[in-house]
């Protein structure tokens, strides 16, 4: 089938008044011209064109189809220009998967401040500490921290992390200090579960630098990352958590660390893109503004375990 349209070839030869003049501008021979026309007119059962020799010249209807295809190829052409337009500028729906306690201690402020560097882009915020499938849940980009599941996503580094264990001061007054990972096992554990969740062990390294999972246990659970904090604020257990999720609390002293020589080093936090030969302008200018925003981030400090209160008996 020859790229151009037969609306554009019927256009072309009411403009130029004939079928020799308008297959020569569409690189056409004039038989292929006169091919293309027969079979619209026979597809809309009416005569466009009456042919003399020299001149073809639009019947009535022909004149009312040149009208109507010329107003839908201004309105195409328009169309066009627009996606072009959102190519280069961010604009449209960025839809953004963020943990729940990450996304409302950090990254929520910093939407309120790029929407009003980008007025065209509207924000739907997820806030959820299950994985999520980019492609499947139609996400434009997604925040995540620790070892991330294996695929095909397009991923950026945020910051550094750091997962930390701690409870409060008085849950380990009360119930001792674990020495090694082992320890937990006599400790109340406060593990966040939800459908296909794994946090029911921790991660620790050994003396050698291997990480591995410890399946840990405890009298409470729960699906939200920030009823888990609360409670061991309150005294009631133990909780492993990033230090991003939990840095007003570490900073104040109101939760203390454990096991420092243990915790894996080489977290961080990541932004995570569908596979896509090239992002949408609007999730380049979120990405690029996010990463702008963790440079030389406070919390940052946080990821060193020197810098971290400790608990003491």
């Amino acid at each position: 089938m020859h790229p151009v349209d037969d609306r554009t070839v019927f256009m072309r030869i009411v403009d130029r008044q004939g079928f020799s003049a308008a297959g020569r501008e569409l690189r056409m021979t004039t038989a292929v011209v006169s091919s293309r026309i027969a079979k619209l007119e026979e597809r809309l059962g009416v005569r466009l064109l009456n042919r003399t020799t020299r001149m073809a010249v639009p019947t009535e209807e022909g004149r009312i189809y040149y009208d109507h295809c010329q107003k839908v190829m201004a309105e195409v052409h328009e169309f066009e220009q627009h996606l072009a337009e959102m190519k280069r500028r961010p604009a449209g729906a960025l839809r953004i998967s963020v943990p729940i306690s990450l996304g409302r201690a950090h990254i929520a402020p910093l939407i309120s401040k790029f929407m009003g560097e980008n007025p065209d882009i509207q924000a739907r915020l997820q806030a959820t500490d299950r994985v999520i499938n980019l492609l499947d849940e139609d996400v434009d980009v997604a925040i995540r921290k620790g070892v991330l599941p294996a695929s095909g996503d397009i991923v950026r580094t945020l910051a550094p992390d750091l997962r930390v264990t701690c409870a409060s001061p008085a849950y380990f007054k009360k119930h001792g200090i674990p020495e090694v990972p082992d320890d937990l096992k006599k400790h109340n554990c406060l593990l966040l579960r939800y459908p296909g969740s794994r946090r029911y062990s921790w991660q620790f390294r050994d003396s050698g630098g291997a990480v591995s999972n410890l399946a840990v246990t405890g009298q409470m659970d729960s699906n939200s990352s920030d009823v888990l904090v609360d409670w061991a604020l309150a005294g009631e257990g133990v909780i492993m958590k990033s230090v991003w999720d939990i840095s007003d609390h570490l900073k104040s002293g109101r939760l203390v660390t454990v096991l420092k020589d243990f915790w894996p080093d080489d977290l961080s936090l990541q932004v995570l893109m569908p596979p896509r030969p090239q992002q949408p302008a609007k999730t380049r200018a979120f990405v690029d503004f996010l990463v702008k925003q963790f440079v030389d981030h406070p919390v940052s400090e946080l990821t060193d375990p020197a810098a971290l209160p400790t608990a003491s008996k």
